[in-house]
């Protein structure tokens, strides 16, 4: 009998051992999306980020996401781009694409999220660098694990360029001025990296 309960209880440890773990992901080279969108006193704009990377471990139960344990997010300031040379060039020039090269998202503590079976939401708060300058920020973000060990993580943030110590870009001569308040979408997909 005592047998019979201690291998009870190993078997009891093995299956949570096997259902609940850490994973680490990282974002898959198709399926991802990045916009930065802003104003302008003449027009809407917006910019698009060509490549990035991205580092997250997640703890999962089944396909239930538990928490987000990290999250390490990169770009090249000069993978931002839109279809005018003109305000390719001015961004670079207000966020000091030569003296800081890369834009960093770091996760700071533990998410708090909310899991539906294979949906979740919640917000992750972090430090964002640009420019040179670091600031915490909270990001609402929803998402899916999919069954082919993949998972999809959409969100969207404003965020203020003064905030940064960037000074909205300007052209033409200051006719044109562009708004304060940009908006960052985001949809990525996340991959097994084991």
């Amino acid at each position: 009998m005592k047998r019979r309960i201690f291998l009870i209880g190993v078997l009891t440890v093995v299956l949570a051992v096997l259902t609940s773990f850490s994973e680490i992901y990282e974002l898959s080279r198709a399926g991802n999306e990045i916009v930065i969108s802003g104003t302008s006193n003449l027009h809407n704009w917006s910019m698009s980020v060509d490549e990035s990377d991205c580092v997250a471990e997640f703890d999962i139960d089944g396909l239930e996401l538990k928490s987000i344990k990290r999250v390490d997010f990169t770009c090249k300031t000069r993978d931002i781009k839109s279809n005018s040379n003109l305000m390719d060039r001015k961004t670079y020039e207000a966020i000091n694409a030569d003296s800081h090269p890369e834009i960093r998202f770091t996760l700071l503590t533990n998410s708090a999220l909310v899991s539906d079976g294979q949906n979740f939401n919640g917000i992750i708060r972090g430090n964002l660098s640009v420019a040179g300058y670091t600031k915490e920020i909270v990001v609402p973000i929803r998402g899916t694990i999919n069954e082919n060990n993949t998972i999809m993580v959409k969100g969207s943030v404003d965020l203020k360029m003064t905030d940064f110590k960037i000074d909205p870009p300007t052209a033409l001569l200051g006719t044109l001025k562009t708004g304060d308040l940009v908006t960052v979408s985001f949809s990525l997909n996340l991959s097994d990296k084991t």
